[in-house]
């Protein structure tokens, strides 16, 4: 079976080339013989591999690892206490989250599984009038109750149709009293609980009549007691809801509006809340936007349009309104809780990263003073840390602004512990001092000088040249420290969705031309010299092969990606050794992108593993080399590393 990579790169579906892995599918036969003619060298040392493992190589045995999966907030439901504390269900980490008024991180809680203070997919979250805190998880089929600093109360629920149990439960909502209402959408209809779990009634069931339910999914609670649930199918067989229905507290039908297929505004409607004057908040997920309406149906406004600047919205699920007035819209797919102020009418959000955790960690570099610096690429930025794992400092958030991130893949420090980073979706390379503050760009779209189409591996040689993996213009661009073009270097006839880059003391070029799993190398000239590997799962062969490094005898390492290992190399391609199985257990790797090494021989390696699952692995493993047996006569072999 064929992986593929996981990171997404936006391009418009006619315009979007085969990934690096989809490319070695089609690998041209005839490519293929030439690349053998060329590369007779190579083939030899091919044919040997199996000798020179047998007689002993480098070897290189785990050591230690840091992170663990950790990305950007997913807010669905959002909540707000009567101090200002936001409350945010976050359902793709499975915790919960609280912040200060001005946006300030104070506790989280949850980690996902099953039982007390574990969630799969929290999504409504609400708080009774003694401060309590009320989390619906929808996967897991029930409601947690918390005080307000997390500690955990109770719970109720179970998988079912019965009473008190769920398939799917969504919006949750408390009114005055302390009664918890709870949007059950698998069952189509909701229930309604006391605020210790018991329950009392239920109203609603399948059907497009007064007081019927399609797929219900938010629920809000006036002063009056008065309940408003939202209605979000416009999918077969079920049909086309997409409103709101008002009912009295007990679930007595009152009055119904929107719904597409009555001409209303709402396409799929969402979370809900009601501010002081009883004004209705509802978040569309499909025209990313928030509507506001009166108790009587009528529209008052509409907030928001799509996009990822202030104002916009991406998949906006939940909603809360303080006591000020101001609006809160948990902006899901852009990562954030934007605020919008009642005082200002201006926007500003909130948004949280856990140091130390990765969402995709694609590559590594070391500077001269042992800090690691890691790029993050689900969570855009950079974190740096010491050898031995403790976290240091972080900056990039997303965006396409100077210092913003959108998709960051390569990176590389200078001679002068200068850090450059490809931003692959900028298509541009951003240069930024060693604490992070930025410097200069390059860059943009194109196929011209100094312009990219989704830049990769990035390194720098000794007279701290920069050059680029241009990965879809098949080509390596070099430029000067500050950004000036200099030559490109690989024909694009020659290369192949290339990605990894490394160059030695002596200005030899390394590339992975990932395409046509081979490494490529160049010398100083820029002329090719013969080149090593073909498509397998045997020593020297790859995978679609990831980034590169160097260690400081001049060996080549390479994260062999689909083949979830590493493969060291003679600077001449004679392979050495390789390391790593798939899994996640220690010394295991999961789709490795990454390699770095440090002056001591470790060797970094970026484990993302992100397939099947977007939250396995996500760490930095080190590996050590251990002394190993060198024969004292091969010809072909190369001397042991001191």
């Amino acid at each position: 079976m064929l992986l593929h990579r996981s990171f997404d790169i936006k391009r418009e579906a006619s315009s979007r080339p085969q990934s690096s892995l989809e490319r070695s599918k089609n690998y041209n036969r005839a490519t293929s013989l030439i690349l053998l003619a060329v590369s007779l060298s190579a083939s030899m040392l091919i044919l040997t591999q199996t000798t020179l493992r047998a007689t002993g190589t480098n070897t290189f045995t785990y050591s230690r690892q840091w992170g663990s999966y950790g990305g950007p907030i997913s807010p669905n439901g959002v909540a707000i206490d009567s101090a200002g504390n936001l409350f945010v269900a976050d359902a793709k980490n499975s915790a919960v989250y609280k912040f200060r008024s001005n946006g300030s991180f104070v506790t989280s809680w949850g980690t996902p599984g099953t039982g007390p203070e574990h969630f799969n997919s929290p999504q409504g979250i609400a708080r009774d009038p003694q401060g309590n805190i009320f989390v619906s998880d929808s996967v897991n089929n029930n409601v947690q109750k918390f005080f307000p600093n997390g500690t955990f109360i109770t719970s109720w629920g179970t998988t079912g149709s019965a009473n008190a149990q769920f398939q799917t439960p969504l919006g949750v909502s408390v009114n005055s009293t302390g009664f918890v209402y709870v949007v059950d959408q698998g069952n189509k209809r909701v229930q309604i609980f006391r605020n210790n779990g018991t329950f009392v009634s239920s109203f609603g069931s399948l059907g497009t009549g007064p007081g019927q339910f399609l797929s219900p999914y938010g629920v809000a609670i006036d002063q009056s007691g008065t309940v408003y649930v939202s209605d979000s199918s416009d999918l077969p067989p079920d049909g086309v809801s997409d409103n709101i229905t008002k009912f009295t507290k007990t679930g007595s039908f009152l009055l119904e509006w929107g719904g597409l297929n009555a001409g209303g505004r709402l396409a799929t409607p969402a979370l809900m809340a009601v501010d002081n004057s009883s004004n209705i908040y509802v978040t569309d997920t499909t025209r990313n936007n928030v509507q506001e309406f009166t108790t009587s149906g009528s529209l008052v406004r509409t907030i928001g349009s799509a996009g990822s600047t202030s104002g916009k919205f991406n998949g906006p699920i939940g909603v809360a309104v303080d006591s000020q007035m101001n609006l809160y819209i948990g902006d899901s797919n852009n990562f954030r809780v934007q605020k919008l102020s009642a005082n200002t009418g201006l926007f500003s959000s909130v948004t949280y990263l856990k140091q130390g955790l990765f969402s995709s960690p694609f590559d590594s570099a070391l500077d001269s003073s042992g800090h690691v610096y890691v790029v993050d690429e689900g969570n855009n930025r950079i974190q740096m840390f010491s050898t031995n794992g403790s976290f240091v400092m972080s900056w990039g958030t997303t965006g396409n602004l100077t210092g913003q991130f959108d998709q960051p893949f390569g990176i590389a420090i200078d001679h002068n512990g200068n850090v450059y980073v490809t931003d692959s979706n900028n298509n541009r390379v951003e240069k930024f001092l060693s604490n992070g503050t930025f410097v200069t760009s390059w860059g943009r779209l194109g196929s011209g000088n100094s312009q990219f189409l989704t830049p990769f591996g990035i390194a720098v040689d000794t007279m701290n040249n920069v050059y680029v993996v241009d990965n879809q213009n098949n080509r390596v661009e070099k430029f000067s420290s500050s950004g000036n073009f200099t030559s490109i270097i690989g024909a694009t006839s020659m290369l192949n969705a290339p990605e990894g880059i490394t160059v030695d003391t002596s200005g030899n070029v390394y590339v992975s031309d990932s395409g046509n799993n081979r490494i490529m190398k160049f010398n100083s000239a820029g002329t090719l010299v013969p080149a090593w590997g073909t498509n397998g799962v045997l020593n020297h062969q790859f995978s679609s092969p990831g980034l590169l490094a160097l260690d400081s005898s001049g060996n080549l390492l390479v994260a062999d990606y689909g083949n979830n290992r590493v493969q060291e190399f003679s600077n001449g391609g004679t392979f050495l050794t390789s390391f790593g199985t798939q899994g996640s257990g220690n010394g295991q790797l999961s789709l490795p992108t990454g390699v770095a090494v440090d002056s001591l021989g470790n060797v970094y390696v970026d484990d993302t593993g992100n397939y099947p699952s977007s939250t396995t692995n996500n760490r930095v493993e080190v590996f050590s080399m251990s002394a190993s047996f060198f024969p004292t006569s091969c010809g072909m072999c190369v001397t042991k590393p001191s």
